[in-house]
């Protein structure tokens, strides 16, 4: 080869190299185009995953896919499994003793007996099979616990973005960690999944054993209780809160839609002395009486109500309507007792739901005896915009109820997620309400 050829093959072969076709493949995929989040240590690196939370002292506790680790990080992974391989069958033996523990508390015919044998057989055997020589069982991810002085930085995705990895991995899609959200939600599509409804909750079983203090495992141990027994449900608006399903057995809601809600809201909605001069012959008619006005806070009170019933958990759901925003708020909280006098919040979800024509829900909010009562007392006495008031307090009711029904799903999903074992996945809850007074003198307190 000549001289001049040789010098144009070097320059042909350079400019391929630099060209963006040969480049665009090796190309890393931008953070802000990806669905997992990432936590930058102080030393080695990064750390890819889906963050679940940051504690108060500032820890920030995250899921990481093993096979991912082992690639990037094997130093980090290598340290986990040695930890799980100490603290697992200490979490198993102590969980043993807890579950005799609480067989003991039961009664001969409680259903929960069989559920209760079945998990302490999976937990000996497995504790037998790590004492007899095995290996703690390798699960699928990992959480990981980052101090905060090891944390230099971390970026969480937006919830959108982060449920398109959460389903990637569910279906097990390669390279959920460094691929976009657009590359995965196109391959989800193309397999007939839509990531936006998909769902992901099958990954808190794929998380290894977990070490529960005495709170977490009585939080842990009435959430294994409600799969066999709906917790007692108080619901209202305001101060005002009523027991939705303390009469009425075999589970499921009492009263869908309370008839005083609708009364209030045409009260409400005709404003003035007539709505007042309504609202107080409904409380007369209806028997029922105002909430106090001492009590600060209806968690309060709605625990203290679950201490006399001698419940240790109770849902409290609670309606805010905007009339004039046409919206109805709609929240839900479960609270669970873990001392005496002192419960915490475990769980806790809201809805806003547009007010809207709903004829469905219509129908059936008009055929409930209680709400028929309020709508003939309205009727009856002719007032003026009565049945403009009417049909817009039926549409929030529907509204409400729509809220409700999410609310009750989202229930059940937390409920589920911590049934299916004993001794994973982590477990967290919120502040603390006191209904008594402590050691230190302090007064109940409410945190509303």
């Amino acid at each position: 080869m000549s001289s001049r050829l040789h010098l144009w093959a070097v320059v042909l072969a350079g400019l391929l190299s630099a060209s963006p076709i040969a480049s665009g493949a090796d190309r890393p995929v931008p953070l802000s185009k990806r669905g997992v989040d990432r936590l930058t240590p102080s030393r080695g690196p990064a750390i890819l995953g889906a963050v679940f939370r940051k504690t108060q002292r500032g820890e920030v506790v995250m899921s990481v896919r093993r096979d991912w680790l082992k690639t990037e990080d094997p130093e980090r992974l290598q340290l986990a499994d040695a930890s799980l391989a100490e603290s697992s069958p200490r979490a198993w033996r102590r969980l043993l003793g807890r579950i005799d523990d609480w067989k003991k508390t039961l009664k001969p015919d409680s259903p929960l007996r069989a559920v209760l044998d079945l998990e302490r057989k999976r937990v000996a055997d497995l504790l037998k099979a790590v004492e007899g020589g095995g290996r703690v069982p390798a699960t699928r991810f990992l959480a990981l616990v980052i101090p905060r002085k090891e944390i230099s930085a971390l970026t969480v995705q937006p919830v959108v973005r982060k449920q398109v990895a959460l389903v990637s991995w569910v279906e097990g899609l390669k390279r959920v960690e460094t691929r976009s959200v657009d590359d995965l939600a196109a391959e989800l599509m193309t397999a007939g999944l839509d990531p936006a409804t998909a769902g992901a909750e099958s990954l808190w079983r794929e998380l290894p054993v977990v070490e529960d203090d005495d709170r977490t495992w009585r939080i842990r141990r009435v959430l294994k209780a409600c799969q066999l027994s709906e917790p007692l449900h108080f619901q209202g608006t305001g101060g005002l809160l009523l027991a939705a399903n303390e009469k009425k057995r075999g589970g499921g809601l009492d009263q869908p839609v309370d008839a005083k809600m609708i009364g209030d809201l045409v009260g409400q909605l005709l404003g003035g002395d007539l709505g007042g001069d309504l609202g107080k012959l409904l409380e007369q008619l209806g028997g029922r009486a105002k909430p106090r006005g001492g009590d600060s806070s209806p968690l309060l009170t709605a625990a203290r109500r679950a201490e006399a019933a001698g419940r240790d958990a109770f849902r409290v759901t609670r309606f805010r309507h905007d009339v004039t925003g046409r919206r109805t708020t709609v929240t839900s909280e479960f609270l669970v007792k873990v001392d005496r006098g002192e419960w915490v919040l475990a769980w806790q979800e809201s809805r806003t739901i547009e007010v809207r024509a709903r004829p469905d829900a219509r129908k059936r909010i008009e055929r409930d005896p209680r709400v028929q009562g309020v709508l003939k007392l309205v009727k009856a006495l002719g007032l003026d915009g009565g049945d403009r008031a009417i049909e817009t307090a039926i549409q929030f009711g529907a509204a409400t109820q729509e809220g409700q029904q999410r609310l009750d799903s989202g229930f059940l999903k937390f409920r589920d997620r911590y049934g299916h074992r004993l001794d994973s996945p982590p477990l967290w809850w919120g502040r603390t309400l006191r209904t008594t007074d402590d050691r230190s003198g302090r007064k109940p307190t409410g945190n509303d």
